[in-house]
């Protein structure tokens, strides 16, 4: 396999133009006193699926001929010349994304494996590493190249499937093949550690990766519920966490679990219950969408 120097400069960023909403105060509990603002959807648009990106940038996760993308919350309408999915979006504002044509991060085409028919993606990161799946194989896309390099031991003929890859080019991955799932994470060298259970539990689920910190969960197979965790990157669990799955983290440590926000100094932030979050800010705002209506972020004032 190919191995290491994924870190190359890739696309340019979107210009956007438009204006904010009035920002309204809601109570959440005790720990914070949400000041919520609309972010503002282009007119004949409308935003569905939940959102991806930094906070700084953003995309609506949709299909469809065109999409909402938002930098530091003003909005542009990208349209594609076919229906797509999007998927994510860089720190510059280049989209991933897929339809009849093929799988394109930005202006670039994304190749298949030789001779693989089926590929998919998964993610990708704010430098523009993308992980995905090529014919039952795991691969990257490195930023800069359009071929992809396989992952370590997944041509094995087992279903292998990507969960996430974070900034630094650590990918997580599961295997769902007969017996329990395995998952694993794989440094930007190609390396594979296994992420180990709980004792008395016999497989695990990686759903998030962010900043060489692995969130899951570990359970007895046919218990889908399971306990919370936090591994590292030699796949040991460092921490079972309270609540349910982590579904968002920050490079500040803060974590969303279930409908709140876990700080790192150990407060814990409920969010409002008619927003369902999808992106936490370096800053800590939070991102997502609502119940019938347009997208939101929520600071805590």
């Amino acid at each position: 396999m190919v191995a290491g120097g994924w870190r190359l400069t890739v696309g340019a960023a979107v210009l956007v133009t438009g204006a904010l909403f009035a920002p309204t105060a809601a109570q959440a509990g005790t720990g914070c006193e949400w000041i919520r603002t609309d972010l503002p959807v282009p007119a004949g648009q409308h935003s569905s699926g939940p959102l991806a990106g930094d906070g700084d940038w953003l995309t609506s996760t949709t299909w469809g001929e065109s999409v909402v993308v938002w930098h530091q919350e003003v909005p542009e309408t990208v349209t594609f010349q076919e229906q797509r999915g999007v998927y994510d979006i860089t720190r510059e504002g280049v989209l991933l994304s897929g339809g009849g044509s093929g799988l394109w991060r930005g202006g670039e085409k994304l190749e298949p494996l030789p001779g693989r028919r089926s590929t998919t993606v998964h993610s990708m990161n704010a430098g523009g590493d993308v992980v995905g799946r090529s014919g039952g194989a795991l691969v990257v896309w490195p930023a800069g190249s359009t071929e992809p390099t396989v992952l370590e031991d997944t041509e094995d003929g087992l279903a292998w499937w990507p969960k996430g890859i974070d900034d630094d080019g650590n990918v997580i991955g599961v295997s769902d093949d007969e017996g329990p799932d395995r998952g694993y994470v794989w440094n930007p060298d190609g390396e594979r550690v296994e992420l180990q259970p709980l004792e008395d539990h016999d497989q695990v689920s990686p759903s998030l990766i962010r900043n060489g910190r692995v969130f899951g969960t570990s359970m007895v197979r046919g218990d889908y519920q399971g306990i919370s965790v936090e591994w590292n990157l030699r796949g040991e669990i460092v921490r079972t966490l309270p609540g349910g799955a982590v579904t968002a983290a920050n490079g500040a440590g803060d974590l969303i679990s279930g409908n709140v926000v876990r700080r790192a100094n150990g407060r814990v932030d409920p969010l409002p219950s008619d927003v369902f979050p999808d992106v936490l800010a370096e800053n800590g705002d939070v991102f997502g969408g609502r119940y019938f209506e347009g997208p939101v972020k929520l600071r805590c004032a």
